[in-house]
């Protein structure tokens, strides 16, 4: 079943494009650089943030393990798992990207519209142990061919096999969730561990403003990641998973129509989307008949070994001058 799903790249309009794919369309993620409260309630206020994404390098299961444990808390039990948290094991290899993506969607109630398929899901996986939400995920045909649907295929071969990543040689990287709850706690949501991991609560202050607050959750997730990035991991990155940003504006240029500066936010966000979906169709294209077509059309023209000297000339220079 691990060999069906694939490595997929960490890229906000991928995994915009993979949620829309699964009816999911009034979501969409956004790559973070800065990890500063300004940076995230700036955001927030552009579009409400439901949850983070961070993947980080790690070499083996047990190191992501202890790198987990740097929240200093215990996975919650099976029996102490929030009836309303959506909690899956990863059962499947390659598939935690999107695992830590339906870990966001699938816990915000009736904030977002999931469309039929993740809410059919979600139905049905209500009762479900971790274990089981995790061999549910691994099953649906039509969340794994959303998830295949980046995968790099082999040129090379005609039954539509993925190319293998993750080798021996290859970095491996790991994606895990954070998410408010209702219940006032922050979970970090690891597929790998045996259950939900509370990071911090905050409600604290049994202040109604304080709990109903939507930005400062964020202070408490963002405590958690900068630990996280302190540990062996030396390679990671973040995206925020929002509401889609354009809905926002329209809703303020609704509100008022003569602000320039809300018109043209919208049109960048808009040309933003227009080169995401370029950028995907660019990922899913074999460009291998055309370069054989090119490499023919030059020996037939007899100028490809010509050329072929020329770039082994070239490259004996390039080494050459890099050992002076």
């Amino acid at each position: 079943m691990s060999d069906d799903w694939c490595t997929i790249e960490s890229d906000p309009g991928v995994f915009t494009e993979l949620l829309q794919d699964l009816g999911c369309t009034t979501v969409q993620l956004e790559e973070l650089w800065s990890l500063d409260q300004e940076s995230l309630v700036t955001l927030n206020d552009t579009a409400e943030i439901y949850g983070l994404i961070f993947l980080f390098q790690y070499e083996t299961k047990a190191a992501a393990a202890s790198s987990s444990s740097s929240t200093k808390n215990e996975p919650l039990s099976e029996e102490q798992i929030p009836e309303s948290l959506f909690f899956a094991h990863q059962v499947t290899t390659n598939a935690c990207a999107t695992q830590a993506i339906l870990s966001v969607v699938l816990n915000q109630g009736e904030n977002i519209e999931l469309g039929s398929t993740l809410t059919e899901f979600k139905d049905f996986t209500a009762s479900f142990p971790p274990s089981l939400k995790g061999v549910a995920i691994s099953s649906s045909e039509q969340i794994k061919k959303s998830h295949n649907a980046f995968g790099r295929t082999d040129a090379f071969l005609n039954d539509g096999k993925f190319i293998a990543r993750n080798g021996p040689s290859e970095d491996v990287f790991h994606f895990v969730a954070y998410i408010p709850h209702s219940d006032g706690n922050v979970y970090e949501l690891d597929g790998l561990q045996n259950g939900p991991i509370v990071v911090g609560n905050y409600s604290e202050d049994d202040d109604d403003d304080a709990a109903k607050d939507k930005t400062k959750w964020l202070s408490v997730a963002r405590e958690a990641i900068q630990k996280r990035m302190t540990g062996d991991a030396i390679k990671f990155n973040l995206m925020a998973v929002t509401k889609d940003k354009r809905l926002g504006l329209k809703e303020k240029i609704e509100a008022d129509p003569t602000d320039g500066s809300l018109i043209h936010h919208l049109n960048m966000e808009e040309e933003k989307r227009k080169n995401w979906e370029l950028e995907n169709q660019r990922r899913r294209h074999n460009f291998v008949p055309l370069c054989v077509s090119i490499l023919k059309e030059l020996a037939r023209a007899k100028t490809l070994n010509p050329l072929f000297e020329d770039a082994k000339t070239r490259k004996r220079q390039k080494l050459a001058a890099g050992k002076k």
